[in-house]
């Protein structure tokens, strides 16, 4: 049964504040005119560009690790490895992406 992708929604960590400075910033940003905006140096993406597009939340959010140890197959640990340094993170990635798509972890 092939497995669906659905939209869902992440809940990120809590941020910090935002300063006054950044708050004013932001303030002055959303005043503008869009028509004020220059993107003659931003490329406009293309359809085929915009399917293969994904977010990785992780990437730019400092979230809370922790140790855990578990056993895991060697011909997964030698895929995930198979890349280079980082495995640790693809291992998230792959986990946060089957999170994020629905995989039935109870039906595993």
């Amino acid at each position: 049964m092939p497995i669906m992708k659905t939209s869902r929604v992440y809940n990120p960590p809590e941020l910090p504040p935002l300063t006054d400075n950044q708050r004013e910033r932001l303030m002055k940003l959303a005043a503008k005119d869009d028509s004020s905006i220059d993107y003659s140096d931003s490329p406009k993406s293309t359809p085929e560009q915009l399917a293969r597009a994904t977010l990785y939340y992780s990437d730019s959010l400092k979230i809370k690790k922790t140790d855990v140890h578990i056993k895991i197959d060697v011909d997964n640990l030698e895929w995930l490895k198979s890349s280079g340094k980082g495995y640790q993170s693809r291992l998230n990635k792959a986990l946060r992406w089957a999170r994020a798509n629905g995989c039935p972890v109870n039906d595993l």
